[in-house]
């Protein structure tokens, strides 16, 4: 059979459009955009064109754009920027954020500050309510991720937002932070809507080239790093111009086709979900996905069939033709952290034997019958292996 990718949460395949820019960007436009001969002004223009246009695309002003390597290098910025304050705070942050948020606000507890970690309340997710709680009046960052990478949760940010606004009226402003990386041409946001004041994006989640992301940054971000002053003094180095062209080329792309796309993959959701639910061993998780879908990326399902460990069905359904993981890509080849799924209110026996289903545009409701009549075919013999 024809493998199967059901991973496209961990990376996407590049469009071939974005191959192309990429290629024929790196020979044509190869300055130095710091340089003031012709080939840098190339370089320049391109390098501006860009930033202005992904402003265009995300709804914010171009001085907000700040194009990085990736999500995981913006969450890093904006955690260490923090280093820089002249003595340790308080910070608030999600117990499911990605670990490129989670373990930088670790090691500033190492540094004297106070963390509080908020898990999901009463309905489910990580609200304003629950958020409101945990703040104090030395808050500095308040971080909730927008979509979750592992389960699909989408948080309500924005409603966030406007408590911590509140919160913090007449006071010194707290920074909130959202890592977007799974939303970007997946599900409806703007930056401008949001009222966040850093977000971050990944090129290489919407079908762009690797190396390449976003930090849409504001007032408040000290940078840690020195060098050469681009990026606003916040990302210095010489600018990735094939990859931010390219970048810019697959944001406008998944941000044309998001509504499509976003139907597209409810649909082969709604098949996946329905088929695995009516295998007595399979779990969904978190146990309010199937009643809660408007919470739920459409995009991302996390599935169990304790007492197999997820790892096990991972490698033999990649036996199968299947591409699908246990989790965050970034995490997948260290020891199971269930830390997220935990969470999001899982048992870590339940999370320990959970794997990960992602969709993307040229999944097909053939490859999804297929996945589950194969899985449902391999849950039966390791369950009778099992006894």
């Amino acid at each position: 059979m024809t493998p199967v990718y059901l991973d496209w949460a961990a990376t996407t395949p590049p469009s071939r459009e974005a191959a192309d820019c990429l290629r024929d960007t790196a020979i044509d436009t190869f300055g130095n955009p710091s340089s003031i001969h012709g080939w840098g002004e190339k370089a320049r223009e391109l390098l501006e064109s860009g930033r202005e246009e992904c402003a265009r695309l995300l709804e914010c002003g171009p001085a907000r754009i700040c194009f990085t390597s990736g999500g995981s290098e913006s969450n890093n910025i904006v955690a260490a920027s923090l280093l820089r304050r002249p003595k340790p705070g308080h910070i608030v942050i999600s117990s499911v954020e990605h670990s490129s948020m989670y373990e930088p606000v670790r090691m500033l507890e190492r540094f004297g500050w106070r963390v509080s970690r908020v898990g999901r309340g009463s309905r489910g997710r990580i609200g304003p309510g629950e958020i409101r709680k945990a703040l104090r009046r030395d808050t500095a960052l308040v971080a909730v991720m927008l979509v979750n990478n592992e389960t699909g949760m989408i948080q309500p940010v924005g409603e966030i937002v406007a408590a911590v606004r509140e919160f913090s009226a007449g006071g010194p402003r707290i920074h909130v932070h959202t890592d977007a990386v799974q939303a970007a041409g997946k599900v409806s946001f703007s930056v401008d809507e949001l009222g966040v004041d850093s977000l971050s994006l990944s090129a290489h989640k919407f079908r762009g080239p690797r190396g390449a992301g976003i930090l849409v940054s504001g007032a408040g971000i000290e940078p840690l790093y020195s060098g050469g002053g681009q990026e606003w003094g916040l990302r210095p180095g010489t600018e990735n111009i094939p990859g931010i062209a390219a970048m810019t080329l697959a944001l406008r792309s998944a941000l044309r086709d998001r509504e499509k796309n976003f139907s597209h993959a409810g649909e082969l959701m709604d098949i996946l979900l329905g088929a695995v639910s009516d295998c007595e061993q399979c779990r969904v998780l978190p146990e309010d996905r199937l009643s809660r879908k408007e919470h739920y990326s459409p995009f991302i399902a996390s599935l169990a069939f304790p007492p197999i460990p997820g790892e096990v069905l991972v490698r033999v359904m990649d036996d199968r033709g299947y591409g699908i993981s246990t989790g965050s890509a970034c995490s997948s080849r260290k020891k199971r952290d269930t830390r997220v799924l935990e969470g999001s209110g899982v048992s870590r026996d339940i999370a320990f034997s959970s794997l990960r289903v992602s969709l993307g545009p040229d999944t097909t409701d053939r490859d999804i019958r297929a996945f589950v009549r194969d899985l449902t075919a391999e849950i039966k013999i390791l369950f009778k292996v099992a006894r």
